[in-house]
């Protein structure tokens, strides 16, 4: 009698600290639909739970009975085989459990509504007889209806409907025996009315040239390579993509494209749909569950080769991956928030080493983890020195704050900012306004006793709105403005600090004519406003706009001439070692949205801080000297990515609890550390009360990421043991250049 067979299931359960992976029997029934990839049903203590099948196979443990298999929740296996060894390398990477790494693998398979299958119709007949017939049809819905399904055989009855043809006349052909029906899969496609281009693509400069051939030779030859495309804004970055995007489809491959925000994917959206159509599925957190099973669905089916959207797209379930591009790899939105806390830009280059594809990384400002690796010989460069067509850079001026503040400038635009804006407008050209913080002020508070007004939640003050609203934006309490001190009764407070509400009201004043908008959080919350905001500003619809972080990137507006930044220090000042690198980042780039069509463009930078070197250099516009003096800094004291980094979060609602947890943590860490591992803390973290949870940290660094990693999981592993209920673990793996 043969052994039965077994399968090595993770059951989807939180059980940090337990055993991962269980064994269960197949039974006979159900042996041919286990199968690695799939979601099954299994018993687990006295319930059932789901679970992710990893292996078939082993042998079972003599004497040992084991539970059987219940139910099969998937046909076929959501997710490719090497998807499954991605998780693996997930799990271990991050620290987190398996378990938490397939969830993120698998993505959208098994949510979002089942389909509702539509009919497609064909004639009965051959093509000659579609004429007789249609003069033997006294109707002429009907008539209309069978012209449609024979000059387009496989129209579905939601297209003849579109056409005007009631379900009646489709009824009658049907009954009459003209029509064959038969139900087909209906794909809830977003962007569906964006309908491919016919042009060509445009003819590329030497440098794009030179840069697609390595590409595509790296796509031909299945070979695994990362490329940094290093680029000025505007330099054409883009069409490159599109092009060896091209290139990989016609070698048989499929393509995966990552773009930061949603903002930026609909720029990309358009240009991606325009040139392949129904070729590219989008996935991104504001499309519906449904359209993103969707989506999912058809990339798994080979219906759609090329995968565009946001860090989650890394895990798309392609089969025969023949190139990864990230675009602006730089972005901080890369990096996942909640668990499992993987980077995407990462796990791109890890996927595609398992597959043998190349990676294409994309920026005018390289992370510094990536251009320490193209240092080091790791990665190619591919440089893209010039903007397309010999535009030229945008000159850039840096007003110094302080001055005017001396000279008795009330407004929160210089007097420089405001006479150029003026001149633009009666030029008749567009205008970006950036500052990183929304609202209308940062705090409110009273001069008299000093009391800010703080959220009762978070270790934060809360943000004036208009209208008369207090808003915390961590935890989103509100409560009502009132010009009254809560603590001394104090009539006067005052409304410090500037948010995008406060620079809109101010444009608005100073130039009445203007046509003004802001896109930020508050403006962009309806499903499509980012795309409706974007695409009027591009029509020329919009004079100023004004905007956070989400028009600083990646945006293409010709009509753009002039950017001002109105406070380049908002992320200057941050307690992060990567303070700098995000200040010269974003004014880099948001200078780079001037001057990209034929008319030259010029930024004006204000800062409280314009000799700080990332100001300095962002306004001439020097990465690599930026570069080589940040990286100095992040070697001598210790920073990635000259080390491997592990912040380990401690929350929970009682502050003391949480203490204890971090401080016994932090012993047991000291204990595993040794020679190879630093721990810093614990201590309360920045913000040490967030959404009513107090928050400690413990730093752990060492040059070498598997022995930091490993001790982390002892200590995870004799930490639990302690139970320490009501205290949660967060566990963020710092993105390095793995030198």
């Amino acid at each position: 009698m043969s052994s039965p067979k077994v399968a090595q299931v993770v059951v989807n359960r939180p059980l940090r600290g337990a055993n991962q992976v269980f064994t269960y029997t197949v039974p006979e029934a159900l042996q041919e639909k286990v199968a690695p990839g799939v979601r099954v049903t299994v018993p687990f203590g006295r319930q059932t739970a789901t679970g992710f099948v990893i292996g078939i196979g082993g042998e079972p443990v003599p004497g040992l009975k084991l539970k059987e298999i219940v139910g099969v929740l998937d046909e076929e296996p959501p997710v490719p085989p090497a998807l499954l060894e991605l998780a693996r390398w997930v799990a271990s990477r991050y620290v987190c459990t398996l378990r938490e790494a397939l969830i993120a693998v698998y993505g959208p398979a098994g949510h979002g509504g089942k389909q509702k299958p539509d009919q497609a119709f064909w004639f009965r007949g051959e093509a000659a007889e579609v004429l007789q017939e249609l003069e033997r049809l006294r109707a002429p819905v009907q008539a209309r209806a069978l012209s449609l399904i024979a000059a387009q055989p496989g129209i579905t009855r939601r297209a003849l409907l579109r056409e005007g043809i009631g379900a009646k006349a489709i009824a009658a052909l049907v009954r009459k025996g003209l029509v064959t029906t038969e139900a087909v899969p209906v794909w809830r496609e977003p962007y569906r009315d964006v309908a491919a281009g016919k042009e060509g693509p445009p003819v590329l400069s030497l440098e794009q040239q030179a840069a697609f051939q390595e590409i595509r030779t790296a796509v031909s030859a299945q070979q695994h390579q990362v490329f940094l495309l290093h680029g000025v804004t505007g330099s054409g970055k883009t069409e490159v993509y599109l092009q060896a995007a091209a290139a990989a489809l016609e070698a048989g491959r499929q393509v995966i494209v990552l773009v930061p925000e949603i903002a930026l994917a609909h720029q990309m959206v358009l240009q991606f749909k325009a040139r392949f159509g129904s070729q590219v599925a989008i996935t991104h957190s504001a499309l519906g569950a449904g359209e993103r099973r969707d989506e999912w669905e058809r990339v798994r089916s080979g219906e759609a080769n090329i995968v565009l959207g946001a860090r989650s797209a890394v895990f798309a379930p392609v089969t025969r991956l023949g190139l990864v591009v990230v675009d602006e790899e730089h972005e901080p939105a890369y990096k996942q928030e909640q668990a499992p806390r993987y980077h995407a830009r990462e796990v791109a280059i890890a996927r595609a080493a398992f597959e043998g594809a190349p990676v294409v990384l994309g920026s005018a400002t390289p992370a510094l983890e990536s251009y320490a690796q193209l240092l080091s010989g790791h990665y190619r460069e591919l440089k893209l020195s010039c903007r397309v067509d010999g535009r030229r850079l945008p000159v850039v001026r840096v007003v110094d704050l302080r001055e005017e503040f001396r000279a008795g400038t009330v407004s929160l635009l210089s007097n420089l900012l405001i006479d150029r804006i003026r001149e633009k407008l009666r030029q008749q050209e567009q205008v970006l306004l950036f500052l990183n913080r929304r609202g209308f002020a940062a705090f409110v508070l009273c001069p008299a006793c000093g009391n800010v007004i703080r959220c009762p939640n978070c270790d934060i003050a809360l943000t004036y709105h208009r209208p008369e609203t207090l808003l915390c934006h961590y935890c989103y309490y509100r409560m009502r403005y009132e010009a009254r001190c809560p603590r001394c009764g104090n009539t006067n407070v005052g409304r410090y600090g500037a948010g995008t509400q406060r620079v809109e009201e101010e444009a608005r004043a100073l130039f009445p004519g203007a046509r003004v908008a802001r896109m930020d959080a508050e403006t962009t919350t309806r499903r499509g406003s980012h795309a409706a905001i974007l695409d009027a500003f591009k029509a020329g619809a919009i004079d100023i706009l004004i905007g956070t972080q989400m028009v600083a990137k990646g945006l293409d507006i010709p009509g753009v001439t002039l950017v001002g930044v109105v406070n380049a220090d908002t992320t200057l000042l941050l307690p992060d070692f990567r303070a700098a690198e995000r200040t010269f980042q974003l004014l880099y780039q948001v200078a780079g949205r001037a001057g990209r069509g034929d008319l030259p463009g010029e930024v004006i930078i204000q800062s409280h801080c314009p000799e700080h070197y990332a100001v300095r250099l962002s306004a001439l516009q020097d990465f690599s000297a930026f570069a080589r003096r940040e990286l100095a800094l992040r070697q001598r004291f210790g920073y990635p990515p000259y080390t491997f980094m592990i912040r380990v979060v401690f929350s929970g609602p009682a502050g003391d609890k949480v203490a204890r947890g971090a401080e016994e943590f932090g012993i047991l860490a000291k204990a595993a550390a040794g020679k190879e591992m630093t721990v810093l803390g614990p201590a309360p973290c920045p913000f040490g009360r967030l959404k009513g949870f107090y928050r400690w940290h413990i730093i752990l660094k060492g040059k070498r990421g598997q022995v930091v990693r490993d001790a982390c999981r002892e200590v995870l592993r004799q930490f639990t043991s302690r139970r320490f209920a009501g205290v949660r673990i967060a566990i963020d793996a710092a993105p390095q250049s793995m030198l």
